[in-house]
């Protein structure tokens, strides 16, 4: 498939499904947008910039909440507790892991919305098997990063197809920013060096300059400020993996000087869920992962349960707890 075609797919799949725009008025913006994305298209695709391509606007219904989306934001009007659901690396659609993914779902009862930080599949039909578990008759809309796994083309294709079938999906590569009650999440796609796209030339690659420029962004916010990416930042290498005390992670992603966050939400690095833990607005970059979902395990480490978390944000408090997949 065309970069031009994969881009028209990633503007409609964003202005499909149930909104209150009319279908006329959607679908000109989506492809005038899509027209700039294609003439603006390198490889890799570059999906963290602050200026790249965006969803058209639109009004969704999800639940009892009502979502506005456009020039780059996801925005909530509401007020009280927010609760996130995260899942990652599903690795594709093995049938144990979509499965998994049901039973996780069935956990996910309260959620307001759930994010997928990457590494759900690397073709269209494994993406469609994954928003499907996730995202077919959910009360919450699915934001869909695509980490170091997802080719561009494939992703917006299974996105255009999930909101045909009326799941409310949503490309991660056009939300820079969710703006939700008291909190701020900045989105930060792909990769950070094109040589660990397993996608290839139509993977998604974000720069360093794009993760100051988030940081940037977030920094000064009120309210609880996290940065979601599909890559983990740096760290020392606290996991199941054998090498203790190593650095593990992106040094992009991490903290610099004159930058805050307060939660630092990522895909995984080992196949282990972060454990149950809490905080504030304090700007002290916790580090969060649901683990992986992919109950065919390749992680190092000892052989896990897939797992998946909860996030729950009120006011400046947030609290984490992992889920597993119980048979």
């Amino acid at each position: 498939m065309s970069r031009f075609a994969g881009a028209v797919l990633a503007g409609l799949a964003a202005c499909s499904g149930r909104s209150n725009v009319p279908v006329g008025s959607r679908t000109g913006p989506a492809i005038a947008a899509a027209l700039v994305a294609a003439g603006e298209a390198r490889e890799p695709w570059r999906c963290a910039a602050p200026d790249g391509p965006s969803m058209a606007d639109e009004t969704l219904a999800t639940g009892a909440h009502r979502w506005q989306l456009g020039a780059r934001v996801m925005k909530l009007d509401a007020a009280g507790e927010i609760a996130i659901g995260v899942f990652a690396d599903a690795a594709g659609s093995a049938p144990e892991t979509i499965a998994a993914l049901g039973r996780l779902r069935a956990q996910l009862a309260h959620v307001d919305l759930v994010l997928s930080l990457g590494g759900m599949g690397a073709t269209r039909a494994e993406l469609d098997a994954s928003f499907a578990a996730i995202a077919d008759r959910a009360a919450w809309p699915l934001v869909a990063l695509p980490g170091d796994l997802e080719p561009v083309p494939a992703q917006t294709e299974a996105i255009a197809a999930a909101r045909q079938r009326g799941a409310a999906v949503i490309d991660g590569r056009l939300v820079a920013r969710i703006e939700l009650p008291a909190a701020t999440i900045a989105l930060v796609p792909g990769a950070g060096a094109a040589s660990r796209l397993a996608a290839g030339p139509e993977g998604c690659a974000y720069r360093a300059a794009d993760v100051a420029a988030a940081f940037a962004d977030l920094t000064p916010r009120p309210g609880l400020r996290i940065l979601a990416s599909a890559e983990a930042p740096r760290e020392l290498d606290r996991g199941d993996r054998g090498n203790r005390g190593e650095p593990a992670g992106e040094l992009a992603l991490a903290v610099g000087a004159g930058q805050q966050i307060d939660i630092a939400l990522h895909g995984p690095t080992s196949s282990a869920a972060t454990p149950a833990c809490s905080g504030t607005r304090d700007g002290s970059a916790v580090s969060l992962t649901p683990g992986s979902i992919d109950a065919t395990p390749r992680l190092p480490g000892p052989r896990r349960s897939p797992t998946a978390g909860i996030l729950r944000l009120r006011g400046s408090a947030w609290t984490w707890k992992p889920i597993e997949d119980v048979q």
